[in-house]
């Protein structure tokens, strides 16, 4: 049992490295291209420092297209909104903020960039709490909290394993406690993550990128024409049939539109 009591920090330290090694795992598959990316992004902002913000918009594209990237969904809504495309910045500057929500420097351009769209809908009074809560669980957030989860699982796990290991009572009540402790906490950062994935997977909305589109009272030509949406509005999407797309407004006007009118966020 000594010898075990020895081994302990050794333990330790070997599954703290296994737990880098994992938290490292999901850009394992982008270390060969790597310094492809970085050149790639170097190439696009160079473009877009000089002024040749079409380039630049080109440049982006293609790095969007193999990977999700905030900087490069940041950096295509500037140059876009640099082109006078706001309905397209908006779009790419709300992809950004799924992926790091709160960033100040992306709530002030997109601040700016809904400043030049026609529509003005204000949203519907939320409690500030409200706020708060879908802050903690943007979708942005569901590889933290999973990597957090996991640190805590692992941390919990062999608090567990040198209870069972220690001889001495009073150490083995401190790791019994941590390891408990440790499993909670990261069975917290599972739901966090889980309702993260959720928002993702059922919370749905777009950004109507037409100059100007019908808003009806079912699908079709038939329906009646509620209002009017112009470029640039962001919708949510609650069900789909055939080319038309049921949506809800900030304000909860609910309506139908073309789908080819609006791309999905």
């Amino acid at each position: 049992m000594d010898e075990q009591l020895k081994n302990s920090p050794r333990i330790l330290t070997l599954t703290v490295c296994f737990v880098a090694c994992l938290l490292a795992m999901p850009h394992q598959g982008w270390s060969k291209s790597e310094a492809e990316y970085r050149a790639q992004f170097d190439s696009a902002n160079a473009a877009y420092a000089r002024g040749d913000f079409s380039d630049a918009q080109k440049a982006y594209e293609i790095i969007l297209n193999d990977r999700v990237h905030f900087e490069a969904e940041f950096n295509l809504g500037n140059a876009l909104f640099k082109q006078q495309k706001f309905g397209e910045a908006i779009l790419h500057y709300e992809r950004a903020r799924q992926l790091t929500p709160g960033n100040e420097d992306l709530e002030t351009n997109l601040t700016l960039a809904n400043s030049q769209i026609s529509d003005r809908i204000e949203s519907l009074p939320t409690a500030g709490i409200s706020r708060l809560w879908e802050g903690i669980v943007a979708p942005g957030r569901q590889v933290l909290w999973q990597r957090l989860m996991i640190v805590c699982w692992t941390l919990g796990f062999i608090a567990l394993a040198l209870r069972i290991l220690s001889v001495d009572f009073g150490n083995r009540r401190i790791w019994g406690t941590s390891g408990a402790s440790f499993v909670a906490i990261g069975v917290a950062f599972m739901a966090l993550s889980w309702t993260s994935l959720n928002r993702i997977s059922n919370e749905k909305s777009a950004v109507v990128l037409a100059n100007e589109s019908s808003v009806r009272s079912q699908p079709g030509s038939t329906g009646m024409t509620l209002f009017m949406l112009h470029e640039g509005t962001k919708i949510a999407i609650l069900k789909q049939e055939g080319e038309y797309t049921k949506i809800q407004l900030p304000n909860g006007n609910v309506g139908w539109i073309q789908t080819m009118d609006m791309e999905v966020i």
